[in-house]
């Protein structure tokens, strides 16, 4: 990249590219765009925050001298002759502000030249950067759906089971903040307690009796199966 302060165009104004144009500004002349053909001439790098199934096209239409990186975990990169991969695995919602040093990032790229390029941008927001390959991004992809969006449905389930009997949700955000910083402190495995854990089918059978949805039934004892399958 030039010397000076590299011009950064980002493709795609929801949350990731706003937030991306907001913490690499200091760092990097940044420019955002709604469309591949608003990119300005003066673009070194080109960050496509776009969905994903929208990614591949975008990354087609752009042009194919510059260094064309999009920001997916679950797509390889872009068949493109310059391309890279900047993924933050993060989850990101409008309206919350990101602390960017607790974010780690994923990157990869076709050339070394390139890789550190993206390092360098990558270390502008975070220190937690690691180089890692499409096989591999798409597994802790995998990964990252299971800590963040299963146990968050499972907190919404939990949310309308405490509804339903007219009971405060709010009993249970203490719980809710411990668990997952028990498990980075300790492990998952360790930090593993409840009836399940230690064999107790009297009170996961009253637990069964009082949930009225079948659905509900049905996550509950696949889930205890599975933990207590783990810990015989």
């Amino acid at each position: 990249m030039s010397e000076g302060r590299p011009h950064i165009a980002i493709i795609g104004q929801g949350n990731l590219g706003r937030q991306l144009g907001d913490g690499l500004q200091n760092a990097f002349q940044i420019t955002t765009h709604g469309r591949a053909l608003d990119i300005p001439a003066a673009a070194e790098v080109i960050i496509v925050c776009v969905p994903d199934d929208a990614t591949i096209e975008v990354c087609a239409a752009l042009p194919q001298h510059l260094l064309i990186v999009h920001t997916a975990g679950a797509l390889p990169m872009c068949n493109t002759p310059r391309s890279g991969v900047l993924y933050p695995l993060y989850s990101f919602t409008k309206g919350t502000e990101v602390t960017w040093a607790q974010v780690p990032f994923l990157i990869e790229a076709h050339s070394d030249e390139d890789l550190a390029v993206l390092t360098s941008i990558a270390k502008a927001l975070s220190p937690l950067t690691y180089e890692v390959s499409s096989a591999g991004r798409n597994q802790l992809h995998v990964s990252a759906v299971m800590v963040n969006n299963f146990t968050n449905h499972l907190y919404t389930l939990a949310f309308q089971h405490a509804k339903e009997h007219n009971l405060p949700v709010e009993t249970l955000f203490a719980i809710m903040k411990q668990g997952p910083d028990k498990a980075i402190a300790i492990g998952p495995e360790a930090a593993q307690t409840g009836p399940a854990a230690r064999g107790d089918k009297k009170t996961m059978n009253a637990h069964l009796e009082r949930i009225s949805n079948p659905e509900v039934q049905r996550l509950y004892t696949l889930l205890s199966e599975s933990i207590a399958k783990r810990k015989a």
